[in-house]
């Protein structure tokens, strides 16, 4: 997220942060309900599952900026990563069933940000989003980062000094998706040309593009009925778990494949591969609970996907 949106999201929604060690609190406001380019207070808006993306990538932003009045930068990002890329090797997003039938942005939440595990070159963090009376998260983000030269955009080792500083205060194993084996036949195939503005700082298609892009052909199978009876109708329970494995960047107006296929022997999950030619950008998963809780409205949650 630009630093000019870390400004006004900090200035207009009022939001603070505390560090301590590996971990960061950022504090939301009541009234938070969309933050995408603009910031909106309206309370009869619904955040998109991208949306809530975004909101944790604007969370990350804040960990990671220097305030006027707080200096210091979690994880030290600034001295350590400011002449570096970092890129996400792997994430996984899961969404408590709860958010599909409850308001949480439209009262004070926070963001608590841990550093899990420290690797040679990666490092795992994990974020929860919680209702600021109770401990309770409705979301949960765990992502693994790696350090990337922006010259050679390969892997660097991260600092010895880091990793001995940080390293012994983690508690947590590295996270990795699984690879995924794409079936010869798949149920919903598209294409998607990447746009200018689908570009971050680090010159490739931004993390949580790939994300809309996946969410965008599993809205579109659903409509068009291309996935079979029984997931679509666990589709109407709510999204439970994004996993996403990023293998290969994507650059302005490369055109990308969607391929979709439901997971064998499962009634709950698809799954996603987007390839530039012969090689893979990204693999996915989205799963979907598999029981509706009873005040769910079901064009909520069509709203969120």
């Amino acid at each position: 997220m630009e630093e000019m949106s870390i400004s006004r999201a900090i200035t207009e929604l009022n939001i603070s942060r505390t560090i301590k060690g590996v971990r960061c609190i950022v504090r939301f406001p009541e009234g938070v309900s969309s933050l995408f380019d603009a910031f909106s207070t309206h309370l009869d808006k619904q955040i998109s599952i991208p949306g809530l993306f975004r909101l944790f990538e604007l969370a990350i932003g804040i960990s990671n900026r220097a305030l006027p009045d707080d200096p210091n930068t979690f994880l030290d990002h600034k001295p350590i990563f400011a002449d570096k890329f970092v890129y996400v090797g792997s994430c996984k997003l899961e969404i408590h069933q709860s958010f599909n039938a409850s308001a949480y942005f439209h009262l004070p939440f926070d963001v608590f940000s841990t550093l899990d595990y420290v690797g040679k070159s990666s490092y795992c963090k994990v974020q929860e989003m919680c209702q600021r009376d109770n401990s309770q998260w409705f979301a949960r983000l765990s992502q693994q980062n790696i350090m990337v030269d922006p010259v050679t955009r390969k892997p660097l080792e991260l600092p010895a000094s880091w990793r001995k500083k940080y390293g012994p205060m983690c508690t947590g194993s590295p996270f990795v998706m699984e690879k995924l084996n794409r079936p010869d036949a798949c149920m919903a195939v598209g294409h998607y040309k990447i746009q200018t503005s689908d570009i971050d700082s680090q010159n490739h298609t931004n993390w949580v593009v790939h994300v809309e892009i996946c969410m965008n052909a599993c809205r579109n199978g659903l409509d068009k009925e291309l996935f079979s009876k029984p997931l679509i109708k666990n589709s109407k329970n709510g999204l439970k778990e994004i996993q996403i494995r990023y293998v290969n960047e994507a650059l302005v107006d490369e055109e990308v494949v969607i391929h979709a296929w439901e997971t064998s022997g499962r009634d709950d999950q698809l799954c996603f591969e987007l390839t530039r030619g012969s090689d893979v950008c990204i693999q996915a998963t989205i799963a979907f609970h598999q029981f509706c809780v009873k005040s769910t409205n079901i064009e909520s949650i069509k709203s969120k996907i």
